[in-house]
């Protein structure tokens, strides 16, 4: 079965992996629901799988931690992306983005079910921390203020956060064409005015701002192929100038929608007759070089531009829909070239053994890393190296972060019929020194990283996971056979993403979970951001990683063969010599590049200790 890219759907196989449910439970559910996170919503309500159940999952199986809200506060970067009314609604807090993952705190377990809604919405990958239900909801009241009553039919009113059905009408259906804009939020007066333009009426009737470009379809009547490439030039430049991280083309009724999404918000820029947007759906198509692509069928391409004096990587999205086709461009800067293993935060003893394994190494090296551990950070990093050794690589890859000129990327379209398997198949049969893939998420990708290996190759894959243990037994219960997975394996690396401490309000202190930390002194002294206004008030400034890494040696593998525990697993590792994670992060901590508290966030100490 191959592993789902929902939140939801990755919750749903972690509750039939555990024995809570069975594969019948789980298709019974999915019958009437109209998505994996109705089906989980559907399991809680019918008693199958009780909100303790579902939180021992998600800490234990999906790596998800438990934090104490008291001991943070939100950034007000990730306040921006979500408005009042979506977190009063849905009941979670959004904690901080970085390198567009956003964090959000969750106070019931099966609030991760509405997750996939969020992050549709919002057009950001999303990940989750669990917390107190009580102090997520007094969280969301503070930094967003109270839940605003909304007027609804007869003239009666309803607390913001029961659920209120509106209508795609509410929000495209105005008297004029004016953008609707709602002002980026930058401190706590300014957030709480941008809270009385949450319902959607008031956005809707918010006034453009003065000197406000707009975009004319009108062109589209008359429009051949030159003014249709003139007008989509013009709509990029603008959504640059702007600061839009998404343009969408999509249909509603009789009309199609130019809509801009900025800071998190959608802001209505144009509209014209459906009848109209073929021409621009095309022109969008074309520009990214996938004319000739049928309206009936998805698509996806990727191309770097200059817009507007900027570097940008573009990616178009075309998905056809019963009303019509539906179009996504995404823009982000163009990055520049991958960090290498000692930016990334490893030892140089880590970056030694990953540069030796590149240069001289074969079999499967293996990335192991939960959603937004920074496996891909590294995976690019293991590419470049590659590269520049002189190697021949082939790269299958679900969303291409960094082009590398010497490295054959293969981008794997979602709606195609030729997925990931197939691509490194293919690349399996020519002259190749190291095969990657990013990431691996079904048996066959598995199988097929081991017959990469087999043939002498080096294969670089990714894996979700929360440790290099907790992978390797993962793949085991995908489906890998045990013998051919652990001569398969010869290096693995385990990696977690910890915040860095603002150097500009760096503190002294001393914690009390310095005396639980493993191999941490006892009353030692740590540091801590105070929080200033270069760090948002967050304490935090910047990322690093923590890092285990672990050649597999012949004990280890033979624990792989025989297919052995989770904890046998882990047990073995440390036998072996790997310095764990948690070392790693202690050594942080020690050089006060982390705190106490971040490194109890991410790896959880505090919790397995009591």
């Amino acid at each position: 079965m191959a592993e789902s890219t929902t939140i939801a759907g990755r919750v749903l196989d972690a509750l039939v992996t555990s024995g809570l449910i069975t594969t019948d439970q789980l298709a019974g559910a999915k019958v009437t629901a109209p998505s994996e996170g109705a089906a989980g919503r559907a399991l809680v309500e019918r008693g199958l799988v009780t909100p303790s159940q579902l939180a021992s999952v998600l800490e234990n199986e999906l790596g998800i931690p438990r934090v104490d809200m008291a001991s943070y506060a939100p950034d007000a970067e990730a306040l921006e992306l979500v408005s009042a009314a979506m977190a009063h609604e849905r009941g979670f807090l959004p904690m901080f983005e970085i390198e567009g993952m956003l964090t959000v705190a969750i106070g019931k377990p099966d609030d991760v079910f509405v997750l996939d809604e969020v992050a549709a919405e919002l057009q950001i990958e999303i990940e989750a921390v669990l917390t107190d239900e009580e102090a997520v909801r007094g969280a969301i009241t503070q930094y967003y203020g109270s839940p605003q009553v909304t007027e609804v039919a007869g003239g009666a009113t309803a607390p913001e956060d029961e659920e209120i059905e509106i209508s795609a009408a509410d929000f495209f259906d105005v008297a004029d064409d004016s953008p609707i804009v709602v002002a980026a939020v930058r401190g706590a007066s300014d957030l709480e005015a941008a809270n009385l333009l949450q319902t959607v009426e008031e956005v809707v009737e918010a006034a453009a701002p003065a000197g406000r470009t707009s975009v004319d379809l009108d062109v589209l009547a008359v429009a051949d192929d030159r003014k249709v490439a003139v007008l989509v030039a013009d709509i990029l430049e603008q959504a640059v100038s702007r600061g839009a991280s998404r343009i969408h083309l999509f249909p509603y009724k009789n009309d199609f929608f130019l809509v801009f999404r900025i800071k998190g918000r959608l802001e209505k820029v144009s509209s014209a007759p459906l009848s109209m947007q073929g021409p621009l759906v095309e022109g969008f198509k074309h520009y990214a070089k996938l004319g000739g692509m049928g309206a009936d069928v998805p698509a996806l391409g990727r191309l770097h531009a200059e817009i507007g004096g900027k570097q940008t990587v573009l990616t178009v999205s075309s998905v056809p829909t019963v009303a019509g086709q539906r179009l996504v461009v995404s823009l982000t800067a163009a990055r520049p070239d991958p960090r290498d293993f000692i930016e990334l935060g490893m030892s140089e003893a880590e970056s030694r053994a990953l540069q030796a394994m590149v240069e001289r190494g074969r079999g499967i090296l293996l990335i192991a890393a939960p959603v937004a551990g920074g496996r891909s950070s590294t995976y690019y990093a293991l590419l470049s190296h590659a590269a520049a050794m002189g190697k021949t690589v082939y790269s299958v890859e679900r969303s291409i972060e960094y082009e590398i000129p010497a490295v054959a990327q293969v981008l794997v379209n979602p709606g195609s019929p030729v997925g990931a398997a197939s691509y490194f198949s293919a690349g399996i049969r020519q002259d190749t020194d190291v095969m990657a893939i990013d990431s691996m998420q079904s048996v066959e990708d598995v199988h097929l990283a081991i017959e990469a290996a087999g043939l002498g190759k080096l294969v670089i894959a990714t894996f979700a996971g929360a440790d290099i243990a907790s992978a390797t037994r993962r793949m085991l219960d995908l489906g890998a056979e045990p013998v051919s997975l652990g001569s398969a394996l010869t290096l693995g690396v385990g990696q977690r993403v910890v915040r860095t401490i603002c150097p500009n309000c760096s503190v002294d202190e001393k914690n009390p979970l310095t005396d639980i930390i493993p191999g941490a002194a006892k009353g030692m002294t740590t540091r801590r951001g105070a929080g200033c206004p270069n760090c948002g008030k967050s304490g935090f400034a910047g990322a690093t990683g923590i890092f285990e890494i672990l050649p597999f040696t012949e004990p280890v593998r033979a624990q792989v063969a025989q297919d052995a525990t989770r904890d046998e697993l882990a047990a073995a590792a440390l036998a072996a010599g790997m310095r764990p994670m948690v070392a790693s992060g202690l050594a942080k901590v020690r050089d006060g590049l982390v705190s106490a508290e971040e490194l109890d966030r991410v790896l959880r100490f505090s919790v397995r200790k009591s």
